[in-house]
C-alpha cells in the first residue's frame, strides 16, 4: 500500500486505548483446519477445469475465508485465554471445521451436504460463541444482534442448494456470498438511537489476517513442491520451482513490507463505531482479493513447474493474470481505503503484466512469462517501498513502534 504522500497525515492520528493481544494458539491449532480447507479449494480449482467448476471454486474460496473471518472477529472481541469457556466451545469447534474441509472435495463434483451441513454448524457455533462473549455489553449486543439474522440465514440457504443441481447449488453460493457482504454491511450502519460498536483489538485483528495471508502462500509452496516432486527432479523441473517460488518471494515482500503496519495502525487510530467499519472494509472485505489472488497463483504455478519450457494453456495464463491483478488490485483497494490514492505503478503493474500474459503467453515457455513478472513485480515493489520510506505514515508507525 503506497502511502507516500501527505494525505497519510490526515489519515491516522488519532490515540490508541485498547491494550496489544497477540494471536492464541488455539487460534493457530484452528488455522491448520483452514490450511488444509485453502488446499481443497485450490484443488478443485485446479482439478475442474470447465466455467462451473471455476465459479464453483472461486465461490468456495469466498465461504472458506467467511467462515474463517467469523472465528477471526470472534478472537478479537474475546479474550480466549483469559475466558477458558469461549476457549473450549472454540476448541470443539475444530473436529465439524475439519468436516468441512474435507466435505469441500465432494462439494463440487456432487450435491455437497457433508459440507454444506458442517458449514452450517461451525457458521452457527461461532455465533453463538460470538454473542455469548458480546451480550453483555449493550453497544456490542446492538452490532451482534444486528448482524446475527443474516448470517445464521446464509450457511442454511448451503444446506438448501445442497438438494439442488449444480447450477442453480452454485447460483445459491452466490447468494450466501452476497448475504455475508450485505449481513456486515447493515452490522456495521450507525444506529440513530442505540449505542451500536463492534469490539476489535487493533493488533490482535491485523496480525490475524496478516497470518492467513501465511496460510494462503504456504499453499503455493504445498502446490509447488507436490508438483515437483511428482516425477524426476530435471533440471528443468528445478527452473520452474525456482521461477514460481520467486514470485512467490516477491508477493510476500509486496504484502509484509509494511502491509500489516498499516492495517494495525489504522485500526488503532479509528475509534468508536468507526473502527469496526474500517476492520470490515480494509480487513474482512479488503484482503480476501489478496488471499484468492494467492490462491491462484498456486494453481498456475502447479501447472507450470512440470514443463515450465512449455507455453501456458489458455485457462493457466487467465488464472495467472487474475492472480497478479487480484493481489496488486486488492492492495490498490487497501491504499484507497487508507489514504484516497492510487500507487501509479502499481496500476502500471496489472496493466503491464495482463497485456504481457494475454499476447506473449500463448508464445513463450512460461519460464519466460515468469521470470518477467518477476521483474515487473519487484521493480513495482521497490518504487513502492521507497515512496513508503520517505512517507509520514511511515514515520507515525516507527515512532509509535519505538515508544511502545
Amino acid at each position: 500500500m503506497t502511502s507516500a504522500t501527505d494525505d497519510a497525515d490526515e489519515a491516522l492520528d488519532a490515540p490508541e486505548t485498547a491494550s496489544e493481544r497477540r494471536s492464541t494458539n488455539l487460534e493457530l491449532f484452528l488455522d491448520l483446519v483452514f490450511v488444509f480447507a485453502i488446499t481443497q479449494v485450490a484443488t478443485a480449482l485446479a482439478s475442474n477445469t470447465t466455467a462451473l467448476g471455476t465459479v464453483q471454486g472461486l465461490l468456495l474460496a469466498w465461504l472458506v475465508w467467511w467462515l474463517w473471518s467469523q472465528f477471526a472477529w470472534l478472537g478479537t472481541a474475546i479474550d480466549l485465554e483469559a475466558d477458558g469457556v469461549s476457549g473450549l466451545l472454540v476448541l470443539a469447534a475444530v473436529p465439524p471445521t475439519l468436516l468441512m474441509a474435507v466435505g469441500l472435495a465432494q462439494a463440487t463434483t456432487g450435491p455437497g451436504r457433508e459440507f454444506a451441513v458442517a458449514y452450517f454448524f461451525v457458521q452457527l457455533w461461532a455465533l453463538f460463541i460470538q454473542g455469548r462473549g458480546l451480550w453483555g455489553e449493550e453497544a456490542t449486543r446492538n452490532a451482534f444482534v444486528r448482524y446475527v439474522p443474516i448470517a445464521a440465514v446464509a450457511p442454511a440457504l448451503l444446506v438448501l442448494g445442497s438438494f439442488l443441481e449444480p447450477w442453480p447449488r452454485t447460483a445459491i453460493w452466490a447468494i450466501v456470498m452476497v448475504f455475508n457482504i450485505v449481513g456486515a454491511i447493515l452490522a456495521g450502519r450507525d444506529h440513530p438511537d442505540r449505542a451500536s460498536e463492534w469490539r476489535i483489538n487493533p493488533t490482535h485483528f491485523s496480525e490475524r489476517h496478516a497470518l492467513f495471508v501465511i496460510i494462503s502462500f504456504g499453499e503455493v509452496l504445498v502446490a509447488v513442491g507436490a508438483s515437483a516432486s511428482a516425477g524426476a527432479l530435471s533440471p528443468q523441473v528445478a527452473s520452474g520451482l525456482i521461477g514460481t517460488v520467486v514470485v512467490a518471494c516477491v508477493l510476500w515482500w509486496a504484502y509484509f513490507g509494511f502491509i500489516p503496519r498499516v492495517t494495525e495502525t489504522t485500526l488503532r487510530n479509528a475509534t468508536g463505531s468507526e473502527r469496526g467499519k474500517v476492520a470490515r472494509n480494509l480487513l474482512s472485505f479488503g484482503h480476501f482479493p489478496i488471499v484468492l489472488g494467492i490462491v491462484l497463483f498456486a494453481v498456475a504455478a502447479k501447472h507450470i513447474v512440470p514443463d515450465p519450457w512449455a507455453s501456458l494453456h489458455t485457462r493457466d495464463i487467465l488464472m495467472l493474470t487474475a492472480a497478479i491483478t487480484l493481489f496488486v488490485g486488492g492492495l490498490l483497494g487497501m491504499q484507497w481505503q487508507v489514504v484516497r490514492r492510487l500507487a501509479p505503478e502499481r496500476l502500471a503493474t496489472i496493466g503491464i503484466i495482463a497485456v504481457m500474459n494475454l499476447v506473449a503467453g500463448p508464445r513463450v515457455p512460461a519460464e519466460v512469462l515468469i521470470g518477467a513478472i518477476a521483474a515487473i513485480l519487484i521493480g513495482m515493489q521497490f518504487v513502492t517501498l521507497r515512496r513508503f520510506r520517505r512517507s509520514n505514515l511511515h514515520h507515525q508507525i516507527t515512532n509509535s513502534t519505538t515508544t511502545t
